[in-house]
């Protein structure tokens, strides 16, 4: 078998990282079937935490390549690391057909490829929309695929948090479609089994588990992820800091205790029934009509070329379109129905494609309206359209 540089890495760094990784989240592995495996294979999973794809290459006898959003690669050093472990680039929520031929060469090679469904992290910790061409991929590949659950990751990292904290990892490995079993399903039968079986809620696991994940911040920056009290209905009225947090409109006031359990409200105790609840009431906050300013906001504009512009903008979300005032007085105004490829990249960027121009848009969760809001909404209303 030929090696590549990035098996040659693989090999390198494997054990140094997974010494570092084990202690960092105290990892515990429930069953992993991968080490036997020695064709190719396609590895699903619930994408938790940055570390996601590097920790699943831990219990891999060979390099896993990655699918990984392109905005990973604008910077040079993840660049050349992403480059040296033969990472897939990929635009979220586009048809991206190079990804599908990288892929596709890799499986040719016998290599394991490794990809998230949902698109990216999850942010309340539970399993989010699977893409549907996820099920197409599979059965044009047609080979086994597995799934890989990082139980404990949520609570070790939100999405929505900055800060760690301390508890324990447990990943668990399982078949979940046989190579026979694609060449029978329909790509219909296919998605509905995906659907059913990478379907993962971090609090159901935690009832059972009782596992404290202890820290100071535990409830700081949740307004990326919560942007409605559920007293008074205000939207964008959440503040936190340390454990606790309150909206600053009504006044009412929770924590999250060592478990990940919310304290103070009589409405919810996790953060999917909260999240689940105001989703629920999106076309409610459509139907409205609001519109929400964000003064000084960082703008990236990326052309085909990958010329870049930075920009310090007045960024107005109105029903049906965004208005863009720059520092010289101009405004841009973009029907909401001219975006395509909307995305949540890293913590609080928005990504959009008009025509072949990326518009990147950067909050800042202290100062502008939750970066979740504002994609749920674009998401929401091009959706109705």
């Amino acid at each position: 078998m030929n090696l590549t540089t990035g098996d040659i890495i693989y090999h390198l760094l494997k054990y140094p990282v997974m010494l570092y990784l084990k202690l960092k989240f105290n990892i515990k592995v429930e069953h992993n079937p991968l080490k036997e495996v020695k064709g190719p294979y396609l590895l699903l999973g619930h994408h938790v935490t940055a570390f996601d794809p590097i920790i699943s290459n831990l219990f891999s006898r060979r390099l896993i390549r990655y699918v990984t959003a392109d905005a990973n690669y604008d910077s040079k050093l993840k660049r050349f690391f992403l480059n040296l472990v033969e990472g897939i680039p990929f635009t979220k929520n586009a048809a991206d057909s190079s990804a599908i031929r990288r892929i596709m060469r890799h499986i040719k090679k016998g290599h394991p490829v490794g990809l998230y469904p949902e698109g990216g992290r999850n942010w309340d910790g539970s399993t989010d929309f699977i893409i549907p061409s996820t099920a197409k991929l599979v059965k044009l590949l047609r080979v086994p695929v597995y799934a890989i659950f990082y139980k404990g990751g949520y609570l070790s990292k939100p999405r929505w948090a900055y800060h760690f904290r301390k508890g324990i990892m447990s990943v668990e490995i399982r078949e979940i479609i046989s190579e026979d079993a694609i060449a029978r399903k329909s790509i219909k039968d296919i998605y509905k089994t995906l659907v059913e079986k990478l379907d993962y809620n971090e609090f159901e696991w935690q009832k059972n588990q009782k596992i404290p994940f202890r820290g100071k911040r535990l409830a700081e920056d949740i307004e990326r992820l919560i942007y409605l009290c559920p007293e008074c209905h205000t939207i964008n009225s959440i503040i936190s800091r340390g454990n606790h947090f309150y909206c600053k409109s009504c006044e009412k006031e929770h924590s999250i205790n060592e478990y990940g359990i919310i304290e103070g409200s009589s409405h919810f105790e996790d953060t999917v029934a909260w999240n689940k609840w105001q989703m629920s009431l999106l076309p409610e906050i459509i139907e409205k009509g609001l519109s929400f300013s964000n003064p000084q906001i960082s703008l990236e504009k990326i052309e085909l070329q990958k010329r870049r512009k930075m920009f310090k903008v007045l960024l107005v979300l109105d029903p049906d379109k965004i208005i863009i005032e720059y520092s010289d007085r101009q405004r841009e105004i973009i029907p909401l129905q001219d975006i395509s490829g909307l995305s949540i990249t890293f913590l609080d960027m928005v990504e959009f494609f008009v025509d072949e121009t990326k518009y990147r848009f950067t909050f800042d969760p202290k100062k502008h309206m939750s970066v979740k809001l504002f994609y749920d909404l674009l998401a929401g209303v091009k959706e109705d359209k």
